[in-house]
């Protein structure tokens, strides 16, 4: 509204007054505001930078971010060389598109270095906002999307997809190898008990005995095994410490192997002058050092196993050593994966590592092993326990451990 007031010889005489309608212009103004008030939540939410890339003077401006703020100018240039090569030509590329009419907006993702050093993600959104008289390009508006989260979620995707992935040829090729495994000492078992009711031969009868027997127990690991491994997946798993003498364990599991070894190969037990006591479950142990045996049996024609263990700092260490064949580098790191065979063509499902190190680490242990092709291999297992000197044993620990 416009007031006048009006003077006649110095007295006041006459009010002029006029009004104006600004309804219609405060709602608009009012809904700018609620617009502007929108716009600025949501790039808060979404943490979206605008921007105005003016291509004549090569400058970027960033928007400012919050009310009160300063507009942010950038040398274009010097800007891009932020951005990864690789990607860097991505957006050249985009802007060709503009220049070439091809299209007048761009969506692009790349990644750049910061100021620190540290890489991160970005995504751009552009469009043409100005063209010159020749219908060139000259401004492009936009914005920017900070998206590392988003990126480390993809990776996480495909690392879990590649895993899955995998697992399942594993596991494919572990059935396919499983049922090899139980038909092979199967049909042994069917065939020879056949031809045993079939021989009145004393020899031959205690030959295919032997032989059934053999399968039998073969037959018997793979099942174990296959239980074992079930049970472990399954988190049924408990072990039972007891007080025993480690020396007694690997000196009867060394005169196992013998047997097994048949003269072929010469067994050596490599232990302290002094016995010693550990507090473990013997059970899981025995299974442990039994697995490394079995490997050793299977892969050394020739030479001699060792067999040792000693007493580190919290613990124990139980290793075995062969004059096998050895195993490729390569296949070292997946040695203890399940369902991996380092030779396909060897006996067995690919079990027997992959359960002692899972035996090992529930027992707060950690497993391993060193190789050469042609030289040899040596596994080694560590577990943490209480230990002492066979003499110097506390009575109370065996009476306890005999009654319990």
């Amino acid at each position: 509204m416009y007031k006048q007031l009006l003077y006649y010889k110095g007295e006041p005489r006459w009010l002029i007054s006029a009004a104006v309608d600004v309804t219609e212009a405060t709602e608009k103004r009012c809904q700018l505001e609620q617009l502007d008030l929108q716009h600025r939540l949501l790039l808060k939410a979404t943490g979206m930078k605008l921007w105005t890339w003016d291509l004549r003077r090569k400058e970027i401006t960033w928007k400012r971010d919050n009310e009160g703020a300063t507009d942010r100018v950038v040398d274009a240039d010097e800007h891009l060389l932020l951005i990864l090569p690789e990607y860097r030509e991505n957006i050249y590329r985009a802007l060709d598109r503009l220049n070439r009419k091809e299209t007048d907006f761009f969506d692009e993702e790349f990644q750049l270095r910061n100021e620190d050093g540290t890489l991160s993600w970005r995504e751009i959104y552009g469009a043409v906002y100005q063209y010159d008289e020749n219908g060139e390009p000259v401004v492009l508006v936009g914005g920017t999307l900070m998206i590392d989260k988003r990126k480390a979620l993809e990776q996480d995707l495909r690392e879990a997809k590649e895993k899955a992935e995998e697992a399942n040829r594993l596991k494919s090729a572990f059935l396919a190898n499983m049922s090899h495994e139980i038909r092979t000492p199967l049909n042994s078992i069917v065939g020879f008990s056949s031809i045993l009711t079939m021989t009145e031969d004393m020899e031959e009868k205690k030959e295919y005995n032997q032989l059934i027997q053999h399968n039998n127990t073969l037959l018997l690991k793979v099942v174990d095994d296959v239980l074992e491994l079930s049970k472990l997946e399954a988190g049924d798993f408990k072990l039972y410490p007891a007080w025993f003498c480690l020396s007694d364990l690997v000196v009867e599991s060394a005169a196992e192997c013998r047997m097994k070894a048949d003269g072929k190969l010469d067994v050596r037990v490599d232990k302290p002058e002094q016995d010693y006591m550990v507090e473990l479950d013997a059970q899981y142990v025995k299974r442990i050092l039994s697995n490394f045996l079995s490997n050793a049996l299977k892969n050394t024609q020739s030479g001699h196993i060792d067999i040792a263990y000693s007493m580190v700092d919290g613990g124990v260490k139980i290793s075995v050593k062969d004059t096998g064949c050895g195993i490729p580098q390569d296949k070292l790191p997946v040695v203890f994966d399940r369902f991996e065979k380092v030779d396909s063509f060897a006996q067995g499902v690919g079990l027997g590592l992959p359960i002692c190190k899972s035996i090992a680490e529930s027992m707060g242990g950690t497993i391993g092993v060193t190789s050469e092709v042609g030289a040899g291999t040596a596994f080694w297992v560590t577990l943490p326990c209480a230990t002492a000197p066979t003499p110097q044993l506390h009575n109370e620990a065996l009476v306890d451990n005999l009654y319990s």
